[in-house]
């Protein structure tokens, strides 16, 4: 399972891409990644199981939040749900061009806890979140789109004022296309024997420049990359197959079963096998919902 790019494309005149969950496909989501910061909104369904980069968080219907930029994420839930979500991804273009101080924002609004952060704000955003998703089933006029426009601007004020941070200083300038290259690579190549400095060797770097990059563009190491996306495919096998935990391991990258076990229970809190006897027979993957880069 590679760890997929989404291509985000804008919606027609407005700054921003929208999107619906359709109650004729599933809930689940298949981890991926993008540029821009998405915000989402679930109003109906049931407890919305939320991973980003490799920690999970439950959202029930009513509850708000955001996808910072580059954050791997993936979302599952039950089958037989009425489900009710939407959510918009922010050109980034745009916002660094409007607010250039959002280059290093991180976004801290993440459901009920934000609410006891700023509940005002944690209402209002909601509120102009559910006003553009009804503005929008009215078809995008041009007063339609003022209108939605200028809830998304109070939408952005808001978040600016009460659920951003600034991200660590990075002295360097981030090299996304390095990142990138890399990150395919890993996506390709996560079962054989490669780290963080076999792959520095490979494309010609120091380990620290690569992790340096790494952490501009993605905030997290490149071994830690390299860690998610074997234990995501570790995760997939598990549920998806009924093979031995130990071949498991050798075909995700770990060199043995009692190195998959530590990483994976610090990672979900349970051993490989109690995860695939919990969580097994709830699972399946739709990656219907996003755009993928072109290969």
């Amino acid at each position: 399972m590679q760890i997929q790019h989404e291509n985000v494309q804008v919606m027609p005149g407005l700054p921003f891409k929208y999107y619906e969950h359709s109650p004729l496909t599933s809930i689940n989501v298949a981890p991926h990644w993008h540029q821009g910061i998405e915000l989402n909104c679930l109003t109906a369904g049931d407890t919305l199981k939320f991973v980003t980069d490799g920690k999970t968080a439950e959202y029930r219907p009513g509850d708000i939040w955001a996808v910072n930029r580059r954050s791997v994420h993936s979302a599952s839930g039950i089958p037989n749900a009425d489900w009710e979500e939407f959510g918009l991804i922010i050109d980034d273009d745009f916002l660094q061009a409007q607010l250039p101080e959002s280059t290093n924002w991180q976004i801290t609004l993440v459901g009920p806890q934000a609410s006891k952060i700023a509940p005002t704000a944690y209402t209002d955003i909601r509120a102009h979140l559910i006003a553009i998703h009804d503005l929008l089933t009215q078809g995008a006029t041009d007063l339609v789109r003022l209108s939605v426009l200028s809830h998304f601007y109070e939408l952005l004020v808001q978040l600016a004022q009460s659920y951003t941070v600034p991200l660590p200083p990075q002295n360097i300038n981030a090299n996304q296309s390095l990142a990138d290259t890399v990150m395919d690579y890993i996506d390709h190549a996560y079962a054989q024997s490669i780290s963080g400095a076999t792959l520095a060797r490979r494309f010609h770097v120091s380990l620290t420049t690569l992790n340096q990059q790494f952490n501009a563009n993605l905030q997290m190491s490149v071994n830690r990359y390299l860690r998610l996306v074997r234990l995501m495919n570790v995760r997939r096998l598990l549920l998806e197959t009924d093979k031995p935990v130990e071949y498991i391991a050798s075909v995700c990258g770990f060199t043995n079963n009692k190195t998959l076990n530590r990483n994976f229970k610090t990672w979900k809190g349970l051993t490989p096998t109690a995860y695939r006897q919990t969580y097994a027979r709830y699972h399946k993957i739709d990656t219907s919902c996003f755009q993928k880069r072109p290969l």
